[in-house]
């Protein structure tokens, strides 16, 4: 799929006149889907949509700081659904947010609304709480890092907005579940 072939709605005027004619992926005024990483980003007009004030509260060195959230943001959502649902899980779970297949959303428009809806969950997070999982475990009073016992060598999933978790949970996006043997996924259609 080229980028010139997704097409571009007004959200939500668009939805409401092409009811189920509507096609996915597609891109709108708040989210827009890059074809070669296969994944939905945030716009700086979406940020501004759900009320993330990114010039004023998002702290980072970086001068182009609204870019490196809607980066940052989209790459947590997205690397976390891998890491719940797994490696061979993974590209299906991506085909199912990009294309949002009646079969599992009779609303495709409103599954597409949630993923919006938790990418600026997650950016707010972010914006709000910081970025936690860069911090290494530091015991503060001695100056010395606390050693990880082996059960808790688990991911840290501290920077992710606990809304984000339950709405991708609720959307079935962090489940794993078997493939079939030799099933070779075509992730060149979406």
């Amino acid at each position: 799929m080229k980028k010139s072939d997704i097409p571009v709605y007004n959200d939500p005027d668009s939805f409401e006149q092409l009811g189920d004619q509507a096609k996915f992926p597609n891109n709108t005024q708040f989210m827009v889907y890059n074809p070669l990483l296969h994944r939905y980003f945030l716009t700086e007009e979406g940020l501004s949509h759900y009320g993330i004030d990114v010039h004023r509260k998002y702290v980072t060195d970086n001068p182009n700081k609204v870019e490196e959230l809607i980066q940052k943001t989209s790459k947590k959502v997205y690397d976390y659904i891998q890491y719940k649902a797994g490696r061979d899980c993974y590209h299906v779970q991506m085909y199912r947010i990009a294309t949002a297949p009646k079969t599992i959303y009779p609303d495709q428009y409103t599954m597409r609304k949630q993923f919006e809806e938790l990418l600026a969950d997650q950016a707010r997070y972010l914006v709000e709480n910081s970025d936690s999982a860069r911090y290494s475990r530091a015991n503060i009073e001695n100056d010395e890092a606390m050693p990880l016992r082996p059960e808790e060598a688990l991911r840290d999933v501290s920077d992710m907005s606990p809304e984000t978790i339950r709405t991708l949970e609720a959307l079935g996006l962090t489940r794993w579940f078997a493939l079939q043997r030799g099933l070779r996924l075509d992730t060149t259609k979406y």
